[in-house]
């Protein structure tokens, strides 16, 4: 048979047994993530403060565009909690089109960081970070929801304290129909999805799809006036450009970056969780490369900054999604909606928008994590803490920056405490190295060994220098550095090392270097100065610690034969 027939097969195949196998669940699992997305794309645009149908714009196309190219099977690409804040940062600092271009600098970032295989370092971003991160834009979240919860019209700010501010000198204006809506909109997410499981026809409906026609029934028919979303424009928008203006990219690249960390922080997590959830495993890099792709599109379709959303993704696995091809379903459902729904739409109140943000953001800020830290460690607490508080009352990109920086003070001060040395008295005198040392009166009284333990880099040379003094500082002509324990060097702490070889050979001191690791080997051997002080003689290297005190124990012998002989 002909290959291009073969192929043509396959691939009848391969469409016949999707649409006889998955089809019908990832059509179900596609509807349901719809439903659920509908009302959360437009809140966390109006959140973000942008108009509504920019949140619908970019669940449609990132939706589709990521489930198609992104590493993550059932990963729900869209709109998100944690992203609405850096937007409205980022848009009341630079406008809708510095917005648009930090998204797709953002994009930009994301796929190098893809091509680069940057995927798995994120794993190594600190948990108090992103948790206090994440915690404070939860809280940042659910203060800026209490104007729309009180049904106030305030426009959306880009600091928590200004919200705070803005709602104290219009509490006058609350609207007690508002509050009533958002409080029944928040006990029915609560308590009606215990209800409808237990109803066989309706266990896969959303509380929230059900909270969200009650709520537009009731403003259509009973004529409730408090403020709604208002009209949203049937159809996806044209194609524009965007402004590429070299003094504008250098002023958003802060911003963009921090969007592109987020996004990627969040689309990694959400993959994992899918992995926990299905037994499969995801491609990291080209999830973020996928990510990349919808946030370098979105820009030019008036689509805002997207990120992979937890929530819609368990969503799409808990109702049976077997492929990528739900998450495209659920763009084409929302898309639907979209082009004949929009009408409908408009009379969707902002209070129950809050009610469903105001369960969103209490969700973010992870009580149970915070705890457990606190019990585990005062100084993770301490960068969860800082993190958070920079988080809801300064810039957000400050924030990210003194979350790592302050990670990093942290990793440092860890780094210094593990670094040690130890004297061979510290062990079984009667074992090992010991019992060679401690059984030839020549070794005992000319020779001191000393375990060094930890990395030697820059920030423990304080600790090695009183170590120094404590330890070193002795009259004995052989000492043994062993070096099985240190697991890298740096160019700080090779230069300590000579300054250390150097001294003793002043003070007539013989030094040796055993066991050491290759890294930190290739490393010395990489210094021209530690290198000539080893052709010098002036420091041995061996492999084993037994091995440097043999030729100790031989130089001892022929010292003592060229005694005898004078």
């Amino acid at each position: 048979m002909p290959r291009i027939e073969q192929d043509n097969m396959d691939v009848k195949t391969g469409i016949s047994g999707y649409f006889k196998e998955s089809f019908l669940s990832d059509l179900k699992a596609g509807f349901i993530t719809a439903i659920v997305a509908l009302p959360l794309a437009i809140a966390f645009a109006i959140a973000s403060g942008v108009e509504p149908v920019m949140g619908l714009y970019t669940a449609v196309i990132a939706g589709m565009l990521v489930s198609a190219t992104g590493g993550s099977k059932y990963s729900i690409t869209g709109p998100t909690g944690a992203m609405t804040v850096i937007i409205l940062s980022t848009l009341n600092s630079y406008g809708l089109e510095g917005l648009l271009l930090a998204g797709f600098l953002a994009g930009i970032f994301q796929i190098l960081f893809g091509l680069f295989k940057l995927g798995k370092v994120v794993k190594y971003i600190p948990l108090p970070v992103i948790s206090g991160f994440t915690s404070g834009i939860g809280a940042i979240i659910l203060i800026g929801q209490i104007p729309n919860a009180l049904g106030m019209v305030i426009p959306a700010k880009e600091y928590a304290w200004e919200t705070i501010v803005a709602i104290v000198q219009n509490i006058s204006a609350a609207n007690s129909n508002a509050m009533l809506i958002c409080a029944a909109t928040i006990a029915l997410l609560l308590f009606l999805p215990g209800i409808l499981a237990k109803i066989k026809y309706l266990n896969s409906l959303p509380a929230s799809i059900v909270a969200l026609i009650l709520s537009v029934l009731l403003i259509y028919y009973v004529k409730i006036e408090i403020p709604i979303v208002g009209s949203i424009p049937a159809g996806l928008p044209t194609l524009q450009m965007i402004n590429l203006n070299p003094h504008l990219v250098l002023t958003v690249l802060p911003a963009a970056l921090t969007i592109a960390l987020l996004g990627t922080i969040e689309a990694l997590l959400c993959a994992v969780v899918c992995d926990g959830m299905t037994n499969t495993k995801h491609d990291s890099n080209k999830e973020l490369m996928g990510q990349g792709l919808g946030n370098l599109i979105l820009p030019f379709f008036s689509g805002i900054p997207c990120t992979a959303a937890i929530a819609r993704s368990a969503v799409n696995i808990r109702e049976g999604a077997k492929t990528r091809m739900s998450g495209i379903i659920h763009a084409l459902i929302l898309f639907t909606i979209l082009l004949f729904f929009g009408p409908i739409a408009a009379f969707i109140p902002k209070a129950y928008l809050a009610g469903v943000l105001i369960l969103v953001s209490l969700r973010m800020i992870n009580i149970t994590e915070l705890k457990t830290t606190m019990r585990i460690s005062k100084m993770d607490t301490l960068v969860l803490v800082a993190t958070f508080v920079l988080t809801v009352f300064t810039n957000l990109v400050f924030a990210v920056q003194m979350g790592m920086f302050l990670a990093v003070i942290l990793l440092f001060i860890r780094l210094t405490n593990v670094i040690d040395i130890q004297t061979m008295e510290n062990y079984d005198k009667s074992t090992g190295i010991n019992a060679t040392i401690f059984a030839d009166p020549y070794l005992e009284k000319n020779i001191s060994v000393y375990t060094l333990n930890g990395p030697f880099f820059f920030g423990a040379m304080n600790v090695f220098e009183r170590k120094i003094n404590e330890h070193i500082n002795i009259s004995r002509p052989h000492i043994i550095l062993r070096m099985r324990y240190v697991p890298f060097i740096d160019t700080t702490g090779l230069e300590r090392l000579r300054s250390f070889i150097s001294m003793s050979k002043r003070k007539n001191q013989k030094v040796y270097l055993t066991s050491i690791q290759p890294e930190v080997m290739k490393r010395m051997e990489s210094d021209e100065e530690l290198m000539e002080l080893m052709e010098k003689r002036h420091v041995l290297i061996f492999d084993h610690t037994q091995e440097a005190l043999e030729y100790v124990k031989k130089q001892g012998g022929s010292e003592k034969v060229a005694c005898e002989l004078k």
